[in-house]
């Protein structure tokens, strides 16, 4: 049964047209994810499928008496002053409203001396429906997603407005998925969840009996999560019926199909081009009329294959990244003896951690929110204001570039382009020159830097690690905010880099295609795996067994 159908929808902006003839249909049980790089619209088709944006062409149809639930990327940005258990409650307004109706219903029963039929009757009724809707199952419901999603009776009880971006995201999510709808619209919901989070998102949407329509720059969700992949990134969208993986092998084949037949066509274009200039100058300078109705033959054939033209098939201009390859530096990069980290109340994020790291290692720091990642960097970055025992070394000879997980600059006021300029000491075309590698063009450069996106703000500070010399890059978080194509080059630059990499990450995808070690950081302990992610998850299950 079709849940979906989006039927040629087109959505125009003031610069053009930002996509054009969306088509693709969803059953139960499907779902469908949207890619392209920032700024095609994958979010504003969301809007428009969820009845928030209206489109310019097509239709939408949703089958008649099913449920929508639309969850956005700014859902953590909202101001409420409630707690979050009252917020929460909302998705169960309908139950409570029929609740409160039945408890009228048996206080008029109770008092009255002769219950009519069509009372009695009613009341039936509405009990039947209360049960069928999940009425006397509210608490099951929200301890189950609660408990999945790590939402603590603490975190119930706090004040909405005083949780953190990523604790607002979950009240959202678990706000949704507790209204049970039948159509879910996700739009980047994996944004500032740890991965056990990610995973329990996973199982449920994979059990979920609805459909679902997912924006995502995770990859390894992707994967996990879809029956079908649209992609925007093209001259025309296009479905997949596969997941990531299966897409990105069905794309490239045929880029690689419509690059081959536009090379084809501009050959044959030339050289009709060619042979109408040789005959047409030829039949004019011998009076030859044969010659010149040769000529007119082509140009009538040439015509045809124009009112055909295939276009030049679109790529996607991609950031040139390439780190500075350095004197490799000490053998022992990174060491820490007996680490210990305690906050002002004496809880202890850290306890007595020990670790090496070596030239050239690249090591991802994996664990959930909370567990000590980001506290372990700023140490041996320096920047910890909290009680530090044990020793940190760091090698004499190491030159670290680092990328914080939140990203602010020194002078907020200037452009982008004279904040640049100042920050590395270099003339305006060099500045120009150096963004423009970053995908920063003309107008880019005169944004204010307090307007630049997160996105933006992490290809700044890209572009500033490009210039330095370094032999050791430290990532907080580095593929928060930015598209998949950026995280490729990305990944590509890392590679690459002939230094030491330490990294913490959520992104399974990007942590399996660079770790060469895992730290797990769990109730202020490490333990080191030494592979990528999908071998940590094997020596996990192994010890399960």
């Amino acid at each position: 049964m079709i849940i979906l159908d989006v039927n040629k929808v087109s959505k125009n902006f003031g610069y053009g047209q930002l996509f054009s003839d969306v088509s693709f249909s969803l059953n139960d049980g499907e779902s469908i994810s949207i890619v392209g790089p920032n700024g095609c619209g994958k979010s504003t088709l969301l809007k428009i499928i969820a009845d928030i944006e209206k489109s310019d062409t097509g239709s939408i149809s949703i089958k008649k008496g099913d449920s929508v639930v639309y969850l956005d990327q700014t859902s953590s940005d909202r101001v409420d002053d409630r707690i979050v258990k009252d917020i929460i409650k909302e998705s169960f307004s309908d139950l409570f409203a029929i609740e409160q109706k039945i408890k009228r219903m048996e206080y008029a029963m109770s008092t009255s001396i002769d219950v009519s039929e069509k009372l009695l009757h009613d009341y039936c009724e509405l009990i039947e429906k209360f049960t069928s809707i999940g009425g006397y199952d509210i608490d099951t419901r929200l301890m189950t997603i609660c408990t999945g999603l790590h939402i603590t009776d603490t975190m119930l009880n706090e004040v909405y407005t005083n949780l953190s971006g990523g604790e607002k995201t979950l009240v959202q999510l678990a706000k949704a998925l507790l209204k049970q709808p039948d159509l879910i619209l996700l739009d980047e919901p994996t944004n500032h969840f740890d991965i056990q989070r990610i995973e329990w998102l996973e199982n449920y949407i994979k059990e979920f009996k609805g459909a679902s329509v997912i924006v995502s720059h995770d990859r390894y969700f992707l994967d996990k999560m879809s029956n079908k992949i649209l992609d925007l990134s093209g001259n025309v969208p296009k479905v997949y019926n596969t997941n990531y993986t299966g897409y990105i092998n069905e794309r490239d084949r045929d880029f690689e199909k419509q690059m081959s037949s536009y090379k084809d066509q501009q050959q044959v274009i030339k050289r009709l081009q060619e042979q109408i200039k040789y005959f047409s100058e030829r039949g004019m300078a011998t009076n030859s009329s044969t010659l010149c109705n040769r000529a007119h033959a082509l140009q009538t054939k040439l015509d045809k294959i124009l009112e055909n033209k295939i276009d030049r098939p679109r790529e996607e201009k991609k950031l040139n990244i390439d780190f500075n390859k350095e004197d490799k530096g000490s053998k022992r990069v990174i060491e820490v003896k007996d680490l210990t980290v305690t906050t002002p109340n004496g809880r202890k994020i850290l306890d007595k951690i020990n670790l090496i790291i070596k030239a050239k290692e690249k090591v991802a720091l994996i664990g959930n929110n909370g567990s000590g990642k980001s506290t372990f960097v700023k140490t041996i970055m320096g920047l910890q204001d909290l009680k530090i025992d044990g020793e940190v070394f760091v090698g004499p000879s190491v030159k670290i570039g680092y990328l914080p997980q939140i990203i602010n600059f020194d002078n907020e006021k200037l452009d982008l382009l004279n904040y640049f300029k100042e920050l590395l000491c270099i003339h305006e075309q060099k500045a120009r020159e150096i963004l423009a590698r970053f995908k920063f063009g003309k107008g880019d450069v005169n944004k204010l830097v307090k307007n630049l996106s997160g996105g933006e703000r992490i290809r700044v500070r890209l572009a500033c690690l490009l210039e330095q010399h370094v032999n050791c890059l430290i990532f907080d978080e580095p593929t928060n905010h930015i598209d998949i194509s950026t995280k490729e080059v990305l990944e590509n630059a890392i590679e690459d880099f002939d230094g030491t990499v330490i990294f913490v990450s959520h992104d399974r995808y990007f942590i399996n295609k660079l770790a060469e070690k895992c730290v797990e950081f769990k109730d202020g302990k490490i333990r080191v795996f030494e592979g990528n992610y999908d071998y940590y998850k094997q020596q996990l299950n192994n010890q399960k067994v």
